[in-house]
C-alpha cells in the first residue's frame, strides 16, 4: 500500500525533478543536488516507488518485457526495500507517470561501484541496460556491471563466450536488421539489431540508417537530428557508414515493425 505524500515533500521533489536536464557527463559522480528518499517497492506495472508516493523510472535499466523478468527484477530488489538512497533527478516525468532517475547508495562504497542501484541490478542480472542519454560516463559503468553478469552466465553454462550467445543468455534477441521477418516478430521489445548499412537518408529531423536499399526489405535505424549531428562531428558521416555492419540496441517500433529508434550513441557500436 503507498503511502499518502504530504504537499510539502512533494512540492520539493517536483523542484528537484523539474530543474533536472540530462546533460553529458564523463564519469558518473553524484550531481550536486540529490535528495534523500526511502524506497518501499513496486507498483503493479513494475515501477519503482517511493515511499512519499513518488514513481521512478530508475535510469540505465530496459523495460520489463514479461513475466520471467519482471519476477526476476522484483526479487533482487527486496533486499533494497526500505533503505535509503540518494536520489538523482534526470527530468521530469513521462507519459506514465514516472520520473527518470539515478539512486544512489549512501556509505556502500565496497557494495557498488558508483553506489548506483541500477549498476547493483545490472550487475546480479535482474535487467538489461537500455543505453540513457546524456550519461556517457554511467553508460560505460551499467555497460560493464551487465558484462560483468553475461559473463558469469556464460561461464556457469561453459559455452562459447561471442557477443550473441551472452545476449542470447541474457534473453535479448539478436536481431538481423535484412531480415523483414525477424524484426518485426519483436516489434514492441527491446532488442540488439545487427546488420549491414546499404544506405544512408538525411532528412530535416530525422536521419535513418537503412540496412536495404528497397523499403520493407529490412530495417532502419533512426537518429534524432541532434544525435546525427554528434555522429558527423566524430566522422560517422553518410559515406563512411555505408557498408560498414553496425549493431543497435533499443526498441523495435514503426508501423511495420522495422524501425529501431535511438537516442544516444552508446546505443550504436560499429562491428567492422
Amino acid at each position: 500500500m503507498r503511502v499518502k505524500p504530504s504537499f510539502i515533500v512533494i512540492a520539493g521533489l517536483a523542484a528537484i525533478f523539474a530543474a533536472a536536464r540530462p546533460v553529458a557527463a564523463e564519469d558518473c559522480t553524484a550531481p550536486a543536488e540529490t535528495r534523500m528518499v526511502r524506497l518501499a517497492g513496486l507498483d503493479r506495472h513494475g515501477d519503482l516507488v517511493l515511499a512519499d508516493g513518488t514513481n521512478l523510472r530508475l535510469a540505465g535499466l530496459a523495460p520489463r518485457q514479461d513475466e520471467t523478468e519482471r519476477e526476476r527484477f522484483s526479487a533482487a530488489l527486496q533486499q533494497w526495500l526500505g533503505r535509503d538512497f540518494q536520489l538523482a533527478a534526470l527530468g521530469g516525468a513521462d507519459r506514465w507517470g514516472r520520473a527518470p532517475a539515478r539512486l544512489l547508495l549512501t556509505g556502500a562504497a565496497e557494495e557498488v561501484p558508483g553506489h548506483d542501484l541500477a549498476a547493483l541490478l545490472l550487475a546480479a542480472g535482474a535487467a538489461l541496460h537500455l543505453p540513457e542519454p546524456g550519461l556517457a560516463g554511467c553508460n560505460a559503468l551499467w555497460r560493464a556491471a551487465e558484462s560483468g553478469a553475461l559473463a558469469k552466465a556464460v561461464a556457469d553454462r561453459a559455452v562459447s563466450a561471442t557477443p550473441a550467445t551472452n545476449l542470447a543468455l541474457a534473453g535479448l534477441p539478436v536481431v538481423d536488421g535484412h531480415d523483414p521477418a525477424a524484426m518485426k516478430a519483436q516489434a514492441g521489445r527491446i532488442a540488439v539489431v545487427e546488420g549491414r548499412i546499404a544506405a544512408v537518408g538525411e532528412r530535416a529531423q530525422r536521419t535513418y540508417l537503412n540496412f536495404t536499399r528497397r523499403r520493407g526489405a529490412g530495417g532502419s535505424v533512426v537518429l534524432s537530428r541532434s544525435l546525427w549531428r554528434e555522429l558527423q562531428r566524430g566522422g560517422w558521416t553518410a559515406s563512411a557508414l555505408t557498408g560498414k555492419r553496425v549493431r543497435v540496441r533499443g526498441v523495435i517500433e514503426g508501423r511495420d515493425g522495422l524501425l529501431i529508434a535511438i537516442e544516444t550513441r552508446a546505443a550504436l557500436e560499429m562491428v567492422d
